[in-house]
């Protein structure tokens, strides 16, 4: 068989083409494949800041309206300053530079020196001392300088079954024998067995008119765990100063036929320290490897520590509760009542000086803003700003001059040159504490 034409095959030359031409595909879509990881794991860690953030906020935003819930407003008879205690976890502990015995209301107290058990204050607040080097410094501080510590004190702010129940005690007798007893709600909500409660009274009496008093047995003691039931299986108040008299009178000298008291379930099966929960809320950087290692060498952790409230912790103890990484900066405002104006509202950074009933009547609202960083370091992206003075602003544009406002050199003396390959993001959380009267 004969052919015709003659076969043509490829040279070296069109081979080396065809070649380049496919390695430069293949460089392109890489490059392209490369940036789209990029861009997905910071979307990805961005969006696990986010859930992060929507989780620990709304734990600190119920605390900030729980604030004052179930505090006392005055005592019975002193208290023994030996049996009713705070926080006495000693100096620079949990944060270095402040000390969380400082924020008593009780003894003991490493500074302050009260020298007996005061009123409880809902909320307290510190500061990081500003002499203080901030923790990307590396000088073994875990804390910047000028973020807020903040102290809620509250019946609910603790993390167990028995915080948020409840009951009232009404007089049920005739005068020559008290039957009362704490009513029942038929609910997962009924104070149930060795559950520790406080109680306070809840009547006005002849022309004393004074809610909300801490009721004692004696000095020593401002609570009792709930273990005798009466035969239609209530619990009865362990001491006749727990449950109403019966012989209260209203300020015409009527008697007060609904006389009753209220009873806080504080927490469960041992003696407490405090006739309250205490929760502190502070910017913290871990030792070791606590610490994810997308976050800024600058940035810590928000944590909610709990002040455990028995007398078998020594000095209190305490529980660390991570709420939200990477987290650099916290401020705290408080929207309060003018002194002179009771129709005026007026934003303060400080409590200082006002005493619980301040506090109580004057509070409308707590702001807390935090500086976070979202996602990971990204050097192909630039946080911007046009003014090096005023990068971001801790606070609200309301009262530019509290909170804090950094500048550039601040952003690099806290957290590196490498600051502006990172995110940043105000968080703010407000709250309401609903149980103050204002």
């Amino acid at each position: 068989m004969a052919f015709s034409g003659k076969a043509k095959g490829v040279t070296l030359i069109e081979l080396l083409i065809v070649m380049a031409i496919f390695m430069v595909v293949i460089m392109i879509s890489a490059s392209v494949f490369e940036n789209v990881t990029k861009i997905s794991s910071s979307v990805t860690k961005s969006a696990q800041s986010q859930m992060e953030g929507i989780v620990g906020l709304e734990i600190l935003r119920r605390d900030l309206n729980a604030a004052g819930y179930g505090l006392p407003w005055s005592f019975q008879t002193t208290p023994d300053p030996a049996k009713y205690l705070e926080s006495d976890l000693g100096a620079d502990n949990p944060v270095k530079g402040v000390n969380a015995d400082d924020f008593n209301d009780a003894p003991p107290n490493s500074s302050a020196g009260l020298p007996l058990p005061a009123i409880p204050r809902a909320v307290v607040l510190g500061t990081v001392p500003l002499t203080q080097d901030p923790v990307y410094k590396g000088t073994g501080k875990n804390s910047n300088p000028g973020s807020d510590y903040l102290v809620i004190k509250s019946a609910v702010v603790a993390f167990n079954n028995s915080v948020g129940k409840w009951g009232y005690v009404r007089y049920s007798g005739n005068l020559t024998a008290n039957k009362s007893y704490l009513a029942k709600w038929n609910s997962p909500e009924d104070l149930v067995a060795n559950e520790v409660v406080v109680t306070h009274t809840n009547t006005f009496s002849g022309a004393t008119q004074t809610p909300h008093v801490l009721a004692m047995q004696d000095p020593a003691h401002f609570s009792y765990k709930l273990t005798t039931k009466d035969a239609t299986g209530h619990y009865v108040p362990a001491h006749a100063n727990y449950r109403p008299s019966g012989s209260l009178v209203d300020r015409f000298g009527t008697r007060v036929n609904n006389e009753s008291m209220v009873a806080y379930a504080i927490t469960s099966d041992d003696t407490i320290r405090m006739p309250f929960n205490r929760a502190d809320y502070f910017v913290m950087r871990p030792t070791g490897t606590s610490m994810p290692p997308r976050c800024c060498p600058g940035t810590g952790i928000l944590y909610k520590s709990v002040i455990i409230n028995t007398m078998t912790s020594s000095g209190g103890g305490r529980t660390l509760y991570p709420l939200l990484d990477c987290v650099g900066d916290m401020q705290v405002l408080f929207d309060m009542r003018d002194p002179v104006d009771p129709n005026s509202t007026m934003t303060v950074d400080t409590l200082a000086t006002l005493t619980a009933e301040d506090i109580r009547t004057r509070l409308k609202g707590i702001r807390v803003y935090l500086l976070v960083q979202e996602g990971g370091k990204d050097k192909k992206y630039t946080y911007p700003y046009t003014d090096t003075n005023n990068v971001i602003a801790v606070s609200d544009d309301r009262t530019p001059s509290l909170g804090h406002t950094f500048r550039v050199s601040d952003m690099k003396s806290f957290f590196g040159s490498d600051w502006v390959h990172y995110r940043w993001k105000v968080y703010s959380v407000v709250g309401q504490p609903y149980n103050l009267i204002y």
